[in-house]
């Protein structure tokens, strides 16, 4: 026997002696409290740990308003039974103000590495987005299969969105249109056990992204309805663009992709607005202008071209916002300076390496701070910038936040870790030569090799093709190679249990890298991923010889803010120096002639290196 159940959630704003009461559930289902609690033959007594409620204004189509915080409505357990399988059929009017890899309107899922059961409205960094797991899909512990919309939401605007499911087809349209269909589930939707209705956010046992943005109405069935029908009960989308954040930035600029004449700057606001940047020689008083190529957007661009090498500029970002009424709001950025490449083999240069700020801001911003008092002329970064690469709050919340002033004045250069997810959040705020994944950077005397230890580098493939002919047309007299997983480690259980068994003594993906770095003169391999400190001796041919003879040095830095780990107790055949604390390094070139600290997090030199060039 199917068990119909029917939701309703409308979002509206009473008024009762002369005081805002809490939005109302209508229908003989679900009621929310003023207390924020729910309750309902669905889905049981629903919570929300805030129970603050604030609704948009009804000239904009209103609805209750979720800051991407932990303001999300979830059931309590053992509801399972109740939720929709052989139909599903959802409506909702909800506008997305914070894009994101994983954001949901209202769902049941679990998605636990393979484990993928359960459903969730939702949408991703542009569109709005329909997951669902059915037995047809099962493979053992359940697959989701994603329905995306073909065409974009826009910031701040009230959408009208539907999912259906009937058992054999799965639709979503947005505003009154179809927008993807699939023929491929089939079958009652398949659940684990462990999902937890929840409105407002995409979570999991071990995930959750809050929504930010409203929703002014939300319905869900299990027997069939039309998009025309939630319409027309619940009104259609509102075209009126609205924000309850102020005009402000949300990430102030800073600078990636330096060169001898070019360097990028990046900036975003809460805000759809253009950006105007300013920018002059410190020799010259007359500025600049140029204006960002994607007006209307948060998230602003702009590159600097035809710039003078080893020369300082100033700069300064500003935003001109979406007007309001007659008022044209406007941001100004700070005005802060950089220093383009030397154009020059004997041209001097520093630049900081770090890796692995993950979660611990406060950690990331010591050692940031204490990069910043060498005033080096760039940030080499070996990944793992975030804890979570879909989570925008990690980026804007933690990372940039910790990273500042440094990145304001000295350009950032990363590589992916295995954090970043992948992510698009990470290509957006990374400006970087294409593909991005992997890229080259000459700099002065030396040359760079960004490296995606998280893609195959085995033979044939892209990735490794192109590292080869690379490093063979490269003409730098200095050349380090970087990627977040160590080709050789000392560690004592990432790649193996020391204590018990036996390691790898690295990542085995990127082992495939270490041919070409010795045939092609590479002199250091920075990476992180291990969170600690360890400079290996020389290595070529499997074995310990002098840099001069070709050996290659592999540095792990990846003290910049994740918790530490530890070393095996037996030193190993490759293993030099090591420090178990939070650090970065300072390179300084100078021709023929490289010197590199070790610096840990209260400023104390651990380790020093000096190299000629070969």
């Amino acid at each position: 026997m199917i068990h119909r159940t029917h939701l309703i959630l409308a979002f509206t704003a009473t008024l009762a002696l002369g005081a805002a009461l809490p939005p109302v559930f209508r229908g003989s289902v679900l009621r929310m409290q003023r207390s924020g609690e729910m309750e309902g033959t669905l889905s049981g007594p629903l919570r929300r740990a805030s129970a603050d409620f604030a609704m948009a204004p009804e000239a904009v189509g209103g609805g209750l308003i979720f800051n991407g915080a932990d303001d999300a409505f979830i059931s309590l357990g053992g509801q399972q039974s109740k939720l929709p399988r052989e139909e599903l059929h959802v409506g909702a009017l909800v506008s997305v103000e914070t894009p994101r890899r994983w954001g949901g309107i209202v769902g049941a899922v679990e998605d636990n590495a393979e484990a993928e059961t359960g459903w969730v409205l939702g949408y991703d960094d542009s569109a709005f987005t329909l997951m669902i797991s059915t037995e047809a899909t099962d493979d053992g512990d359940g697959k989701l299969i994603t329905l995306r919309a073909d065409q974009p939401y826009e910031f701040g605007r009230l959408h009208l969105v539907t999912a259906s499911y009937d058992g054999e087809r799965a639709e979503l349209t947005m505003d009154g249109v179809v927008v993807a269909s699939s023929d491929a589930p089939g079958g009652p939707i398949l659940y684990s056990g462990e999902e937890r209705l929840t409105v407002g956010a995409y979570r999991d046992v071990n995930e959750m992204f809050p929504h930010d943005g409203r929703i002014a109405a939300l319905e869900i069935f299990d027997t069939p309805f039309s998009p025309f029908a939630f319409r027309k009960r619940f009104g259609a989308a509102n075209p009126t663009p609205w924000t309850d954040a102020t005009f402000d930035w949300r990430v102030q600029p800073y600078l990636t992709w330096p060169s001898t004449d070019a360097v990028s700057i990046l900036g975003e606001s809460t805000w759809p607005s253009e950006a105007v940047v300013l920018f002059r020689p410190e020799s010259q008083a007359g500025w600049t202008e140029v204006t960002s190529g994607t007006p209307g957007s948060r998230l602003h661009e702009v590159r600097l071209e035809g710039l003078d090498a080893d020369t300082k500029y100033f700069y300064q970002m500003n935003l001109i916002g979406a007007a309001k009424g007659d008022a044209v709001p406007v941001l100004e950025g700070p005005l802060r300076s950089f220093r383009t490449a030397p154009d020059s083999d004997e041209g001097a240069f520093t630049f900081t390496v770090i890796g692995d700020t993950q979660t611990n801001g406060a950690v990331a911003k010591r050692v940031s701070d204490l990069a910043f008092e060498q005033r080096p002329n760039f940030v080499v970064h070996c990944g793992d910038l975030v804890d979570t690469g879909g989570n925008k709050t990690d980026w804007t919340e933690t990372f940039f936040p910790s990273m500042r002033p440094l990145i304001e004045h000295a350009p950032l250069v990363p590589v992916l870790g295995n954090h970043e997810q992948d992510a698009r959040l990470y290509y957006d705020y990374m400006s970087l030569p294409a593909p991005e994944r992997w890229y080259s950077l000459r700099y002065g005397a030396a040359e760079f090799f960004m490296i995606d230890g998280n893609r195959s580098l085995a033979q044939q493939s892209e990735q490794l093709a192109w590292l080869e002919g690379a490093l063979a047309a490269s003409k730098a007299k200095w050349r380090f190679a970087v990627l977040h997983q160590p080709p050789y480690t000392s560690d004592s259980n990432d790649y193996g249990d020391t204590t018990l068994t036996s390691s790898t003594r690295g990542d085995m993906n990127v082992r495939n890298i270490v041919r070409l770095l010795e045939e092609h003169g590479v002199d250091i391999c920075f990476s992180g991923h291990v969170h600690d400190y360890e400079r290996t001796f020389p290595i070529k041919g499997g074995a310990v010889l002098p840099h001069q003879d070709g050996g290659v040095l592999y540095i792990t830095a990846a003290g910049g803010g994740g918790s530490l780990e530890d070393f095996d107790g037996t030193n190993t055949w490759f293993g030099n120096r090591k420090a178990r604390r939070h650090h970065h390094l300072h390179v300084a070139i100078l021709g023929d002639d490289l010197e590199l600290q070790a610096m840990d997090e209260d400023g104390r030199v651990f380790d020093t290196l000096r190299l000629r060039a070969r």
